[in-house]
């Protein structure tokens, strides 16, 4: 849909903030566990030295991406419906900017790290989330959310599927590429734009790592979340130790 790219953008931006909430939901892969422990008063750092940064896209745009109220209140909401850990128990919780492209096919990539009390606490949290609610939660809020905000003569379709994650070595991994389709019709003509939401997440010890890729007339390159997911878990094994 090539009109209006400001309403495309707002729903990019909240498929955004619900995709980086689906941390660690949908597949596990056996690996050695982090031995060190993550105090309180280091687990801010050590999310933020995990967390994708401007050196890893330098070609795209870098912009704020705050942690909000309403990603708070959804994150809240998808949690209790999978049966995960509630975020307000993390040791620390951190998002990286947004890095934009622009143009027709438009993108955006960030990541997040919450770092949980305890390995057992963020195990505990993976397989009470493991299971089959995980993506049918995150797909039926993805759509309450988004018709609420649709505009007259907007409709709109939400699927989910597993793909692969294409990652080793950590704790846990997943990967699920969520699509939108939204129908907007003017007279007799009906307009259609995709737009598409991958996430790669894993568990490495206490830290519990998510990376998303969000694009509006284009799918994402798995090859690139492949080798920034790979980035990331390079990143965590050295600040989790």
């Amino acid at each position: 849909m090539r009109a209006p790219r400001k309403r495309a953008t707002s729903r990019r931006v909240r498929f955004a903030a619900l995709l980086v909430v689906l941390v660690l939901s949908l597949g596990v892969a056996a690996a050695i566990a982090a031995s060190t422990t993550i105090t309180r008063s280091h687990a801010l750092a050590v999310a933020n030295a995990i967390n994708l940064r401007h050196a890893d896209l330098p070609s795209l745009t870098q912009q704020s991406n705050p942690i909000t109220k309403q990603e708070t209140a959804s994150n809240a909401q998808l949690t209790k419906c999978t049966g995960g850990e509630p975020n307000s128990d993390a040791l620390a919780l951190a998002q990286s900017p947004d890095f934009v492209t622009g143009g027709t096919a438009s993108a955006t990539l960030s990541s997040e790290v919450e770092i949980a009390p305890t390995v057992a606490s963020a195990k505990k949290d993976l397989a009470s989330i493991v299971g089959s609610r995980g993506l049918p939660c995150l797909q039926n809020q993805l759509t309450a959310e988004l018709r609420a905000g649709a505009s007259k003569g907007e409709t709109l379709s939400v699927h989910g599927a597993i793909i692969p994650s294409g990652l080793s070595g950590s704790d846990g991994s997943f990967a699920v590429r969520l699509t939108i389709t939204v129908h907007v019709t003017k007279g007799k003509t009906v307009v259609s734009e995709p737009i598409y939401g991958d996430e790669i997440g894993f568990l490495y010890g206490q830290a519990e790592v998510s990376l998303n890729d969000v694009e509006i007339n284009g799918q994402p390159s798995l090859s690139l979340l492949h080798r920034l997911a790979a980035v990331l878990l390079s990143r965590a094994r050295t600040a989790v130790g």
